[in-house]
C-alpha cells in the first residue's frame, strides 16, 4: 500500500515537471504559429498534466484561454509579427522594464548578473547541470529557473523534493509573483500576461502542494516591503487596456 502511495507521488511530480517545462517554454521564446495552434485546440488545464486546483491557478488558466480565444482565428503574420515584438519588449529588450531574472529585483541596485544569479548557480551545480552561456541568459532567468525546479520533481527523491522547495524559496517566490504582477501592469499582448500570471500561480499552488509532501512549511515573510523594486518600477508606461485579463539545458 504504501509502495503505491510513493508511486502515485512520483507519478505526480513527472507531471509536475512537463507542467513547469510547458510554463518555460512561454518565457523563452516568442510565440509562434504552431505552438499556438496546438493550444488552441484545447483549454490550457488539458496540457496541465498534474492538474491545478487552487482558486488563483485556476483563474489565470481560464484569462490565459480568454486571451487565446480573443486572438483572430487566423494567425497571419501582422499578429505573430507583433507577438514577436511583445515578447522582444518583455525578454530581450526591457523596454517595460519588468525583468525575467532575479538579480534585478532582488538586489539594491536592480542590476543583472547579480548574486541572486550565482546563487542559483550554485544550485545548479550541486546537480551537476550548468546554463549554455550566462552572458546570454542568465543563471537566474526564469527559463532556466522553471527548469531546474522541474528536473527537481522529476528526480523525485527525497533530497530533490526537499531541494525543490528551497529553491522556490529562495530563488522563485521572492521575485516571480511581483514579475507577473508587474508584466500585466506593463505588457501590450493579453496572451503573454496571463502566461505570467499563470505561471507564478502555478509556483505557488506548486508549493503547497510540496509542503504537504515534506512538511516543510513556507517561510515566514518579512513585514517591509521591497523598496528597490518600487524605487526602479515607478514608471509611466502607456498600454492599452487588457479586458479579461531558446534556450534549455
Amino acid at each position: 500500500m504504501a509502495a503505491n502511495k510513493e508511486d502515485d507521488r512520483r507519478k505526480h511530480l513527472k507531471a509536475v515537471a512537463d507542467d513547469l517545462h510547458l510554463l518555460a517554454r512561454f518565457h523563452d521564446r516568442e510565440l509562434d504559429g504552431d505552438f499556438l495552434g496546438g493550444l488552441r485546440k484545447e483549454k490550457i488545464t488539458v496540457f496541465l498534466s498534474a492538474g491545478i486546483e487552487s482558486e488563483a491557478a485556476v483563474k489565470a488558466a481560464e484569462d490565459f484561454d480568454a486571451a487565446l480565444a480573443a486572438l483572430p482565428s487566423a494567425l497571419g503574420e501582422t499578429l505573430l509579427d507583433s507577438l514577436a515584438a511583445e515578447y522582444a519588449n518583455i525578454y530581450l529588450c526591457h523596454n517595460y522594464r519588468v525583468a525575467p531574472t532575479g538579480s534585478v529585483w532582488l538586489t539594491e541596485e536592480n542590476l543583472e548578473r547579480q548574486e541572486p544569479m550565482f546563487a542559483a548557480r550554485e544550485w545548479y551545480g550541486k546537480y551537476g547541470m550548468k546554463v549554455p552561456d550566462w552572458r546570454l541568459r542568465p543563471d537566474d532567468h526564469i527559463v532556466h529557473e522553471l527548469q531546474f525546479v522541474a528536473d527537481l520533481c522529476a528526480a523525485g527523491t527525497k533530497q530533490s523534493v526537499e531541494d525543490a522547495v528551497a529553491f522556490l524559496d529562495q530563488c522563485m517566490l521572492v521575485w516571480v509573483p511581483d514579475f507577473a504582477k508587474t508584466l500585466a501592469e506593463r505588457a501590450r499582448e493579453a496572451v503573454y500576461i496571463a502566461s505570467a500570471a499563470l505561471t507564478a500561480a502555478y509556483l505557488e499552488e506548486l508549493r503547497d502542494l510540496l509542503e504537504d509532501i515534506t512538511g516543510i512549511a513556507r517561510p515566514v515573510a518579512e513585514a517591509e516591503s521591497n523598496e528597490n523594486t518600487a524605487r526602479l518600477y515607478d514608471i509611466d508606461v502607456d498600454r492599452p487596456f487588457v479586458p479579461g485579463v531558446s534556450e534549455s539545458w
